[in-house]
């Protein structure tokens, strides 16, 4: 989109300002709003159409001046005195038409610039973009039906002009420029929707900052993953994420070398058996310097030794003492796990 041509445009107000009365101003932002948007062939058409809109505002002020002079004729309520106001009131009309010309010329013109420019807009929000084509379908069918009410006074002769009703000839002018007001309203609120977009993306930007602000100062799994699934595609999903695999680690933690009841811990398995053996008996079968811990679980008295903070250390000590049916068995502040739930704990494990 491209953003030039204000001096223009301020050279076409000044002129708009000295020769139309203030009905011209109604709709300033309709012009306003184009300016960063168009080229400048764009912006000699937009000055062109403004200074028409003027002159057309112009010669309804005419027309309104001389209405003092036949008003008295359509007041007397007389037949023959209001026909006589028909035929005085000529130049009126005449005014009226040729300015509702100059209004539709100029807002389908103003209409086709609008639609230049939205045709090469890239909307972030597929919503917005549909609103704004919503609009312009209303604003292309307003002066259609502002076109159908005007083509047939359009074509009127002076002769004709004598015999048509004036009232409805002010009224019917009156809709038309109102149809036309009506179509650049709509062509401005299209616009408008495209020219926010920078403007509403700032504000979701600063609420996802808000609320990844809130969640790091919760710093929590849960936190994290609210985050996450509010902006699946948000500025700090992976930060997210990173920060959730974090807080998951942090509360595993390695069990001390004397210590198997408090963290992961590996032990060596060297006896199961249904009946309990006494000290001289475990001693014939492991003669090592290694403390022995025996319990009883699910019928069979077992017996441990050792508290290796990794499984490569306590593989080693296993393959060292060459026992005949010991195992590697896993644990977790004391309570036995899987060997494969264990290697998957230390997988996570920093230290």
């Amino acid at each position: 989109m491209k953003k030039t041509f204000r001096h223009l445009f301020a050279v076409a107000a000044l002129f708009a300002a000295s020769v139309a009365p203030a009905a011209a101003q109604d709709e300033p932002d309709m012009f306003d709003i184009l300016l960063d948007y168009i080229n400048e062939d764009q912006s000699t058409q937009l000055t062109r159409l403004q200074e028409d809109i003027a002159k057309g505002e112009k010669l309804v002020s005419q027309a309104e001046a001389l209405d003092k002079n036949t008003q008295k004729f359509f007041d007397s309520g007389k037949k023959g005195k209001q026909k006589k106001g028909e035929k005085k009131s000529v130049e009126q009309k005449t005014l009226r038409i040729k300015a509702q010309k100059y209004f539709l010329k100029s807002y389908e013109q103003l209409y086709e610039i609008y639609k230049a420019v939205l045709d090469d807009a890239h909307f972030e929000y597929q919503a917005d973009h549909a609103s704004a084509e919503d609009l312009m379908i209303q604003a292309e069918t307003a002066l259609q039906e502002c076109s159908s009410k005007y083509d047939p006074y359009g074509k009127l002769g002076a002769k004709t002009l004598e015999t048509k009703p004036y009232t409805n000839l002010k009224n019917d002018m009156a809709a038309c420029k109102q149809k036309c007001l009506t179509a650049g309203n709509d062509c401005y609120e299209a616009l408008k929707l495209y020219s926010i977009q920078e403007e509403k993306k700032n504000r979701e930007a600063a609420a996802e900052q808000n609320f990844w602000n809130q969640a790091v100062q919760t710093n929590t799994v849960d936190s994290y993953t609210a985050y996450i699934s509010r902006y699946p595609s948000g500025k700090y999903v992976a930060d997210a994420k990173k920060r959730i695999a974090n807080l998951s680690m942090a509360k595993y933690k390695r069990a001390t070398s004397d210590d198997p009841n408090e963290g992961l811990a590996y032990r060596i398995q060297i006896l199961a058996d249904k009946s309990q053996w006494n000290s001289g008996k475990i001693k014939r079968l492991y003669r090592g310097n290694l403390k022995v811990d025996e319990t009883e679980r699910e019928g069979f008295y077992k017996y441990w030794i050792g508290c290796f903070r990794t499984y490569a250390e306590a593989q080693a000590a296993e393959q060292s003492m060459k026992l005949k049916e010991s195992f590697i068995v896993s644990f977790y502040n004391g309570v036995q796990i899987h060997i494969t739930e264990a290697q998957e704990i230390e997988s996570k494990l920093q230290d």
